[in-house]
């Protein structure tokens, strides 16, 4: 399911894939499909201090963007971006799935 903000030179979507069994759907809160050719898959995080990627929720972000390449057959480049209130923790998880990061500051000045 896609629902789309018609913006200059991009669009900013929602994507959801429903299925019978609750443990088989994948939500990612906000998409932007850009006109470079990339696919910014963005993960909304609130916590009141830096968010932390583990191992497991690693493995979770990874079968969202696996989900959504095969389910909307994508030729674009996909990029995870974090949206979190204090950032990140910088470790192996983060460092090695996240290509962008953005914190309230950033959304609210």
């Amino acid at each position: 399911m896609w629902r789309v903000i018609k913006l200059k030179n991009h669009e900013e979507n929602y994507w959801q894939r429903r299925r019978k069994k609750r443990s088989n759907q994948v939500q990612i809160d906000l998409c932007i499909d850009r006109n470079d050719q990339i696919i910014n898959l963005c993960e909304m995080k609130f916590s009141i201090n830096k968010f932390t990627i583990d191992k497991s929720y690693s493995e979770n972000l990874r079968n969202k963007i696996g989900a959504f390449k095969t389910e909307t057959k994508t030729k674009k480049a996909v990029h995870l971006t974090m949206i979190t209130t204090f950032g990140l923790t910088e470790n192996e998880y983060a460092l090695n799935l996240v290509q962008n990061r953005l914190t309230m500051d950033v959304l609210f000045p």
